[in-house]
């Protein structure tokens, strides 16, 4: 029995689009195949958040299952879509054939060509093989997190082998709302043994045999290349979904922006990207030449507009209510014209404006609302600043894409003379290992102190300033969510006091 195994890329809520797409797998399944298999949510894409318990819908849904119906003839399909089951919604599977539908809820088998096939919607560490199968074939939509890959495999494999039943694998692909959902297929046989993967991050239809033997496959790719590719592609996704084909966001030879140029001009293109250098002040020679330097190695577009001329203004604006305005307070202004001015070529290009602030950042604070924190999108905002100096260090490693100058120099906002972000927080690698020893493990400040080997001041500090940013984070762009813990997936509350 051959199956084709769709990396199936749904827009959600978009019912009658994602059911077209289906449709023509059918009418002209290339290669020709038995069975063709679409994951999870296939027809009503995710995530939906309200709209799952939309019962527009949910009628949309049905209405599509019933014309995909008309197009099963000669091959079988099986996708997963949105019902409701005793007054709730939920994701369901259905299995049609000759114009019939077959739902499924949780698992069930079906007869297929004299073929008893199990249909699952859990995991496979989870799931109970029915002892009448010939195979069992798992559709899911579970987003991609960083190191994921290998753990989901290997549950395929031992469920294969502990049951002696060949197992499939079929998950949603897609960037949504930050979520990123990688499209991996797979097949392992009746030993545990691997014998097909797809690629990720990528649309595609891939056949497999039940009954053809095949030798075992591996997967060796290095974590930091899947984090690459899950970044690119999530990152592409969410602008084109969004309806736009083109970013614009601000370059200061420092890593974030250098980074995120790099990244943009592998998702879209050097074309499709505009850096925009924004000289105040307080900005040095040096990061106009490494800001430079940047553009012509990713080739992308590189515009320079100076943000003194509108800072004296508005500074002039309430001379006589505030004659001379603070530090502070001359920083966030420079902070907010950039995006300002950000905004504006975005409208004029017609293209997504996106934000370079990182997790470490975020988690801090250290970013200013409706200035730096503005965008459409955090393309970093899931990483660590160390994260993100290891991952230009791995772009690096064919040809020099991020100057290395860009690597070497310390952080900075450049908001004022001479400024580091050392000057007010720990060095990143000492500062994330405490954000990741908060955030992720649930450390008490005691435990931070001595697993982090600082100062009870210095981590009292940095838990303060985590506690105190929430309402910047909460009106923040989504970020493509990687980790297992996301400050776009878990919302803390605004309004509180956490006891140290």
């Amino acid at each position: 029995m051959k199956i084709n195994l769709v990396s199936f890329n749904p827009l959600a809520a978009d019912v009658a689009g994602n059911a077209r797409k289906a449709a023509e797998l059918l009418r002209a399944p290339a290669p020709e195949a038995d069975l063709i298999v679409l994951p999870e949510a296939a027809l009503c894409g995710c995530p939906l958040f309200d709209l799952f318990d939309d019962k527009r819908l949910i009628v949309q849904n049905a209405a599509a299952l019933k014309e995909l119906a008309k197009e099963t003839k000669k091959t079988a399909c099986m996708l997963g879509y949105l019902d409701r089951q005793s007054g709730q919604s939920v994701t369901a599977a259905a299995f049609i054939h000759k114009g019939k539908i077959t739902k499924i809820f949780d698992t069930e088998t079906v007869s297929l060509n004299g073929k008893n096939l199990q249909i699952s919607l859990e995991d496979p560490q989870n799931a109970t093989a029915d002892p009448d199968a010939d195979a069992v074939i798992f559709v899911l939509a579970r987003p991609y997190k960083k190191g994921n890959i290998v753990p989901r495999l290997e549950a395929l494999k031992k469920f294969a082998k502990k049951n002696g039943v060949p197992a499939l694998l079929c998950n949603l692909l897609g960037g949504g709302d930050g979520m990123i959902f990688d499209g991996l297929t797979a097949m392992a046989d009746k030993k545990g043994a691997l014998v097909f993967r797809s690629e990720l991050f990528k649309e595609q239809v891939n056949t497999v045999d039940l009954e053809e033997k095949q030798p075992p496959v591996f997967y060796k790719t290095p974590v930091l290349q899947e984090l690459l590719d899950a970044l690119t592609f999530g990152l592409r996704d969410y602008v084109h979904k969004s309806g736009a084909d083109k970013v614009v966001f601000g370059v200061s030879g420092g890593i974030d922006s250098a980074f995120t140029a790099a990244l943009a001009a592998r998702a879209l293109g050097g074309e499709s990207v505009y850096c925009v250098s924004l000289p105040s002040y307080s900005t040095s020679d040096l990061s106009k030449s490494l800001a430079g330097r940047l553009a012509v190695k990713l080739g992308v577009n590189l515009e320079e507009v100076g943000v003194h001329p509108a800072l004296d203004a508005v500074k002039e604006s309430f001379a006589h209510i505030v004659s001379h305005a603070k530090d502070a307070t001359a920083q966030e202004i420079q902070s907010r014209l950039r995006t300002v001015i950000l905004s504006a070529l975005a409208q004029e290009y017609h293209a997504m404006l996106i934000s370079t602030d990182d997790k470490s950042e975020n988690a801090v604070g250290s970013v200013v609302l409706y200035g730096d924190a503005g965008g459409c999108l955090q393309p970093l905002g899931d990483l660590y600043k160390t994260e993100i100096y290891q991952l230009a260090e791995y772009l690096n490693k064919e040809r020099e894409l991020i100057p290395q100058g860009i690597i070497d120099r310390a952080p900075t906002s450049e908001l004022s003379p001479n400024q580091k972000d050392e000057d007010v927080l720990p060095p990143y690698p000492v500062l994330d290992k405490i954000l990741r020893a908060y955030l992720e493990d649930g450390s008490t400040l005691d435990e931070i102190v001595k697993k982090c080997r600082v100062k009870k001041e210095a981590a009292a500090d940095v838990l303060e300033r985590v506690n105190r940013a929430d309402l910047k984070r909460r009106q923040t762009a989504p970020c493509l969510q990687v980790a297992e813990r996301s400050f776009s997936a878990a919302l803390r509350p605004i309004i509180k006091k956490v006891n140290l």
